[in-house]
């Protein structure tokens, strides 16, 4: 048999899931570099990242860095792994540089491949990801994220073969951080979003870490409740999911992350456009333009609060065109 190198993996985005991912990939000897997004940051050359479970260090890499908008050219696989808002910017970005290889989206919500099917894009995987992570305060020896991987996450085709399908997952695919082949990534990207819907709206309103469904009944009876709403949106929609499953899936999450605050939590005491727009207000959306539409009354105004948390939290309500504008061209925000 004919050993073939790994393509080398450029990753969109110096953040909790590009970071853990890239020092991985590293120590398993793959050729990674980690792309910085922001147009506002003048990258170093190479990042020192230190990956911690549980507070108890397990590795550190050193990763080549730089700027998206600087690179020469791209080649092997990109993956995304920035906030989807802005996923418009990046596919724009990647058009001027005229790459043409895989892209893997690692991205929360629903409909975050749709601005790289409209960019013509040929080779497109979508991402689900089951894993906590959070970045610490950068320290002298670099920057340290505390990530475990709660379950494999799924990556299937959006559009492209089932071969660059095998071979992004065995680009991607560590012992720590590990990967499947999806065949229904779009029922695993609903399930998954559901889940999200709940977690990044309850524990964002409430201020309160993952755990809180595994502890607090109250908390499970408002998780259920939101669940049976977008499931029978996703019913509607052809995806078969059971009550049963989700709330299995969200309960497991919550067992094995209590401590940990959702992404969501991070971005608005950041002051950062959270994705609450590809969560529970797309689903919304998409309840809506049912005919006859469906109703989620409590998805979409947990989905309003966390957005109105948001821009008291972070100043001026933008939309995503103008976050999108206000970057340098290439650029977007990680």
């Amino acid at each position: 048999m004919i050993h073939r190198p790994s393509p080398r993996v450029t990753i969109l985005g110096a953040g909790a899931v590009g970071l853990p991912l890239a020092a991985y990939l590293a120590k398993q000897g793959r050729e990674v570099q980690v792309a910085r997004t922001r147009a506002e940051i003048d990258p170093e050359p190479s990042l020192a990242v230190a990956v911690s479970e549980a507070g108890q260090k397990r590795i550190s890499a050193q990763i080549p860095s730089g700027s998206l908008a600087t690179l020469p050219s791209l080649d092997g696989i990109v993956v995304v792994a920035v906030k989807s808002y802005v996923n418009a910017a990046i596919a724009a970005a990647l058009q001027r540089k005229a790459f043409t290889g895989p892209i893997v989206i690692l991205q929360n919500g629903l409909g975050v491949e749709q601005p790289f099917v409209a960019a013509g894009f040929t080779s497109i995987f979508r991402g689900v990801l089951y894993m906590t992570s959070q970045l610490a305060a950068s320290s002298p020896a670099g920057i340290e994220v505390d990530f475990r991987a709660i379950a494999s996450s799924p990556i299937g085709v959006v559009l492209g073969s089932e071969a660059d399908l095998t071979a992004c997952v065995q680009a991607l695919s560590t012992p720590a951080f590990p990967f499947h082949a999806e065949t229904e990534i779009q029922r695993a990207a609903w399930k998954k979003t559901i889940i999200n819907a709940v977690f990044n709206s309850l524990c964002t309103l409430l201020e309160i870490d993952n755990g809180i469904f595994a502890r607090d009944p109250a908390a499970a009876q408002l998780a259920r409740e939101v669940v049976h709403e977008c499931l029978a949106v996703a019913t509607r929609r052809g995806i078969a999911l059971t009550e049963a499953e989700v709330l299995e899936q969200i309960m497991k999450i919550s067992r094995g992350s209590g401590g940990v605050l959702i992404s969501t939590l991070q971005d608005v005491r950041a002051g950062r456009p959270t994705e609450i727009d590809s969560l529970n207000l797309e689903i919304a959306r998409l309840a809506s333009a049912l005919n006859p539409p469906a109703s989620v009354p409590k998805t979409e105004l947990l989905g309003r609060l966390v957005l109105q948390k948001s821009l008291r939290r972070g100043g001026p309500a933008r939309s995503s065109e103008e976050c999108a504008a206000s970057l340098a061209p290439g650029d977007t925000p990680t």
